[in-house]
């Protein structure tokens, strides 16, 4: 049986509909409303299929979860507002380097110090702490999140640690690991464009990251509340383009809206 580490209750979502407000007008200030998901919308991580990782790695993800670390990382990344730094131990120059696929562009799950250039995140922490105890040492290769997959099948990366949620498609392709954290998916709009449910979409533009969780499900409310859905390669892509009013809505995980807003 998968073990779900963490879930974010949907009523500590739905308190903070209002998830920023940075000065100026109010009509362009953000807001934020939850959406019914059909089965897991949980991160795991993944691997080439039939890899000698997916065992070691789940084991030292329990351990991380009973030792309590995991509560800590998740404070630090999802609860604290600001990640401070990092206290989880650097991979030791092992024998084998791994070497690990990521989007950084996904806070508070992985993104870029804009201070040192060094990627950082949830997900960071998590694969230093397993490579480090499991003796390997850690490459961290950064791309568009829709090339992860590609990459790991044509053997440029070992594995996958991305905020990636393990469907039933992508499970056809690769192996997971045990689910670590669990989230809930987020339309975020411009308080002027008056959007409070998924009816209010009809007729408007919604982007997505191409080749995310987000991706499908928004091509299936597409055909039901008929919206454009627009698909952009980087979340920062995608925000730009709804704050320049090119788009008016983003369907996105809770979390990652939040990182990105609070980063503003």
């Amino acid at each position: 049986m998968k073990k779900k580490w963490w879930k974010l209750g949907l009523s500590a979502v739905l308190s903070v509909g209002l998830l920023a407000g940075c000065g100026g007008d109010d009509a362009d200030q953000l807001v934020s409303f939850a959406i019914p998901t059909e089965g897991e919308l949980g991160s795991a991580i993944a691997f080439p299929k039939g890899s000698e990782l997916v065992e070691p790695f789940n084991e030292k993800l329990n351990e991380l979860v009973e030792s309590g670390k995991m509560d800590e990382l998740i404070v630090q990344w999802f609860d604290a507002g600001e990640a401070g730094e990092s206290d989880v131990a650097e991979p030791t120059e092992g024998s084998t380097t791994l070497v690990m696929g990521t989007s950084a562009d996904y806070p508070p799950y992985e993104s870029i110090d804009l201070a040192t250039g060094e990627i950082i995140g949830f997900d960071i922490d998590i694969a230093k702490y397993i490579t480090s105890e499991l003796g390997y040492t850690l490459q961290i290769e950064d791309m568009d999140f829709n090339a992860l997959i590609p990459a790991m099948e044509a053997g440029r990366v070992d594995f996958v640690l991305a905020g990636m949620t393990p469907t039933e498609e992508r499970k056809t392709n690769v192996d997971f690991s045990d689910i670590y954290y669990e989230a809930v998916n987020l339309i975020v709009t411009k308080e002027k464009t008056n959007v409070s449910t998924l009816e209010d979409l009809a007729g408007l533009k919604v982007g997505v990251q191409l080749g995310s969780i987000q991706e499908g499900e928004a091509e299936e409310l597409a055909e039901e509340y008929g919206f454009e859905v627009v698909k952009l390669n980087r979340i920062p892509e995608i925000m730009q383009e709804l704050n320049a009013g090119r788009i008016d809505a983003v369907l996105m995980e809770d979390t990652v809206a939040e990182g990105h807003l609070n980063s503003n």
